[in-house]
């Protein structure tokens, strides 16, 4: 048996975030580490975009950021100034090299490949199984998944799934200081879809087609929307396709346990997925840093819930109309844009408005069908 005064086990966003964050507090408590993934991370798999006022400890991988949005749709076209905001993108292999080189040359982090076979608390210790070998800890912060299973007549859960194109094109198509970050001029009959696009340069931009539903498309689906986005909405013919992502990320009100005994769960496995959007970056930063904040503070990793609960109601809320049909996204998004200031509804998106701030915010919606969401939402699981 081997010991460790923590394990994180999964070397994604979430583990690694916690790895780095949790460095100063290693070096000052003398405390040792280990960071375990079932492969080695290297590959460009992922681009994470997020919003914040200040820069954070990963502003060193931040590959590009605009201080201008735009949202179109058949309702509307908007533009704006987010300041204070900013919007960032972070590719996963910038990423993953960062926290490499950051991690790797520390001597109170072990990092080590194998497969995490289980987690448990037992005799007030945080134990794991890892390629059959057995390892215990004072805590184990993981982003494993955690085995769910669905109630489909008590919650909701869409998928959102994507691909996207880095395109080059032959002329010059893009504003490299403006992002799009919702354009709905897509359509809709496989469920809410909207294309985003983040400029490189004049000439390259990141294409992403999204769509949420409860099922997956064909790969034919997915190209083709995206061509079409391309050819009509940028009235690009001439470009050359330089890489691809793919992508699902659940959306759910499932509640997820956050912490069982010693494990503490990270990421999308700890509830860290915004439900109504799949954003999750930044609520991860969150976490982690509250999370090194307490161990600071007490010793302890246990800290309270990182926003209120009122905001997993309204995301609950929107999944549940969207699954409903009877308001498309396109046009709640196009209303909730038209009427509010793009800053205030990325404040909102975060977690971060206070009450009287969201009533304005509802106030511009479909408050009937939201409200009728609302209260489906509260019975359903009163109708079994």
């Amino acid at each position: 048996m081997k010991h460790f005064d923590y394990i994180i086990a999964g070397g994604g966003c979430s583990g690694r975030s916690l790895a780095v964050r949790l460095l100063p507090y290693l070096k000052a408590a003398n405390k040792q580490v280990l960071l375990v993934d079932n492969i080695v991370k290297k590959a460009n798999d992922k681009t994470w975009c997020f919003w914040e006022e200040k820069p954070d400890l990963f502003e060193a991988v931040v590959c590009k950021k605009w201080k201008h949005l735009s949202f179109s749709s058949s309702f509307t076209h908007q533009e704006s100034d987010i300041y204070p905001y900013q919007y960032k993108m972070i590719r996963s292999a910038d990423f993953y090299a960062y926290t490499d080189k950051i991690l790797a040359g520390n001597h109170h982090v072990t990092m080590l490949t194998g497969t995490v076979e289980t987690l448990s608390t037992e005799n007030e210790m945080a134990c794991s199984v890892i390629d059959g070998n057995q390892y215990n800890s004072d805590y184990i912060f993981s982003s494993i998944p955690q085995v769910q299973i669905k109630k489909t007549e008590c919650y909701q859960y869409l998928l959102q799934h994507f691909l996207g194109w880095v395109i080059e094109t032959e002329d010059t198509v893009f504003d490299a200081e403006r992002a799009t970050l919702m354009d709905f001029r897509t359509s809709q009959e496989a469920g809410p879809s909207f294309v985003y696009v983040l400029p490189l340069t004049s000439r390259r931009a990141l294409v992403e087609y999204t769509v949420f539903s409860e099922q997956l498309l064909t790969g034919k689906d997915y190209t083709d929307a995206l061509k079409e986005y391309i050819t009509q909405q940028l009235q690009c013919k001439n470009y050359t396709i330089k890489e691809q992502e793919y992508g699902i990320i659940p959306m759910s009100d499932h509640p997820v346990q956050g912490q069982k005994g010693r494990v503490i769960y990270l990421g999308t496995a700890g509830g860290f997925t915004k439900g109504s959007t799949g954003y999750t970056f930044r609520f991860i930063q969150k976490h982690t840093a509250a999370i090194v904040e307490q161990l600071l503070k007490s010793g302890t990793p246990n800290i309270s819930p990182i926003f209120p609960k009122r905001f997993r109601t309204y995301d609950a809320t929107l999944l549940h109309l969207l699954a409903s049909g009877r308001v498309s996204g396109e046009e709640i998004f196009s209303t909730m844009f038209q009427k509010n200031k793009t800053t205030q509804i990325l404040k909102f998106l975060d977690n971060e408005t206070t009450l009287i701030e969201e009533l304005h915010i509802f106030k511009t919606l479909n408050k009937k069908e939201f409200a009728r969401a609302l209260l489906n939402r509260t019975l359903k699981p009163f109708r079994i």
